[in-house]
């Protein structure tokens, strides 16, 4: 099999939930749920925060490495006149110090429910397709889906002139954090974390989950309490 690295991020400071990568999930912080689901991968973990690193050094997973965040995107980070994050960015500096043909994934933390089979499946999906350059998690949805504008709403996949069955509406992918897989020097050809062609890799309701507020924390410590 191709190599693979993990690359992921971890902040400490969280704008919508505070210490939302330490939030206790069913008695472990946030972060060390998909950590420990990927234990003996080659995972580098990009970060700025020093109670993670001492939290990873406490913990029993040992197969993971730690890249100190750099200043300037720790200031891009805290850039209010910036509308964009420097996750692209760190990943293209990490692609430059690996070997070109490896396999990248870019994951992060925040999917909890994230398994390691999923990944490999996902790469191997990708590695069969000799076509694309990269392949993406998403959630499918098939349901009438409206894009709402100001005041107004349009349909996506549906008219509104008929009623249609949900099994003939064209299914709508939502883009999920989960991973985001190719090759280093596509990623740096291209410089996006997506190089084209890319597919796309559904996943089920649980591991589609993630933590963007505090419905999706409570729903995470539900569910992690009952697996």
């Amino acid at each position: 099999m191709i190599d693979v690295k993990i690359f992921t991020i971890i902040k400490e400071q969280s704008e919508r939930i505070p210490d939302k990568n330490f939030a206790n999930v069913n008695g472990s912080p946030l972060w060390w749920h998909l950590l420990s689901e990927l234990e003996g991968l080659d995972v580098t973990v990009n970060t700025d925060s020093q109670k993670f690193i001492r939290q990873l050094r406490e913990s029993k997973l040992n197969s993971i490495k730690v890249i100190e965040r750099l200043r300037k995107h720790i200031e891009w980070e805290n850039d209010g006149n910036i509308d964009f994050s420097p996750v692209e960015d760190m990943l293209f500096d990490f692609c430059q110090t690996i070997d070109k043909s490896e396999m990248v994934v870019l994951t992060h933390v925040t999917s909890p429910f994230l398994k390691k089979q999923t990944i490999l499946e996902a790469i191997e999906v990708l590695q069969q397709d000799h076509k694309s350059k990269s392949i993406h998690s998403v959630f499918q949805v098939q349901d009438f889906v409206w894009l709402k504008r100001a005041t107004e709403a349009m349909p996506i996949n549906f008219c509104k002139d008929r009623i249609q069955r949900t099994q003939d509406l064209s299914p709508i992918l939502v883009s999920k954090g989960a991973f985001f897989i190719a090759k280093a020097g596509d990623i740096l050809d291209q410089q996006s974390r997506l190089p084209e062609p890319l597919i796309f890799f559904p996943l089920d309701h649980m591991q589609a989950l993630e933590i963007d507020n505090f419905e999706d924390l409570d729903f995470a410590r539900t569910l992690a309490s009952r697996c």
